[in-house]
């Protein structure tokens, strides 16, 4: 009986020989690493994680190159260089300074005022009837008289007007305009021409049909930057 046992034993295996035989080959390769492994790390102390293995290095040493900030992020852009600004750049002087203590300006007529400048408050005109604002100063002058420019500038216009007869203005410049209304129909000079404080600019001429009812006279005003001011004020320097 144990012979027949024995006998199927052999025959099983005889197909499965070769798997054995490779089962312990494999086992065999395993051990072997394993004892060579532990040969190693015995000669090292027997722990492979041992701080002893890693050597200290001075990282302030020369060779051992070191990580800055310039090396790890961009740098900053460098402020722009700052530019030196002379006056001549920085300040737009006014190509006609007229309204300085220097500048010299004068009446346009040498007579009496005789309907002062009212500032925006209402004043009974003769002519009309009506209240409204006076927006100048009528200066009494006989027809004729010369009408000198209050100060120089350039002719800014020429215009003849249904209510205020021929008028004529200048540009002084820093924003002041100055009118002349009520002069005779030949003017001596034209639109764009440059003008001194004194030249004459024309004749007194009683165009002005609004204020016909005055006496002989030459209405004269004074803006600055589009508002009226006062007139007399102005050529005074107040």
């Amino acid at each position: 009986m144990k012979k027949i046992r024995f006998a199927r034993v052999r025959e099983a295996l005889k197909g499965k020989g070769f798997i054995f035989a490779l089962i312990l080959s494999v086992a065999a390769v395993g051990a072997a690493t394993y004892y060579a492994y532990d040969s190693v790390t015995s000669g090292f102390g027997g722990d492979v994680e041992d701080d002893s293995l890693f050597m200290e290095v001075d990282k302030n040493e020369a060779e051992i190159p070191k990580v800055t900030p310039a090396a790890t992020s961009a740098a900053p852009a460098a402020a722009p260089a700052e530019t030196e600004t002379t006056p001549a750049e920085s300040e737009t002087q006014a190509a006609n300074n007229f309204f300085t203590a220097r500048s010299p300006r004068t009446m346009p007529a040498e007579g009496e005022v005789i309907q002062d400048y009212s500032n925006g408050e209402l004043v009974r005109s003769e002519t009309l009837n009506l209240w409204q604002t006076h927006d100048g100063a009528d200066i009494a002058a006989a027809a004729g008289t010369d009408v000198k420019a209050a100060g120089e500038g350039t002719v800014l216009n020429i215009w003849e007007d249904a209510l205020w007869g021929v008028c004529l203005s200048i540009d002084h410049g820093d924003g002041y305009v100055s009118s002349y209304c009520g002069l005779d129909i030949n003017v001596p000079v034209a639109i764009g021409q440059a003008v001194a404080c004194g030249d004459i600019i024309g004749k007194v001429g009683n165009t002005a049909e609004c204020e016909i009812a005055l006496p002989s006279h030459i209405h004269f005003e004074v803006k600055k930057d589009g508002s009226y001011c006062d007139p007399v004020a102005f050529v005074e320097n107040e």
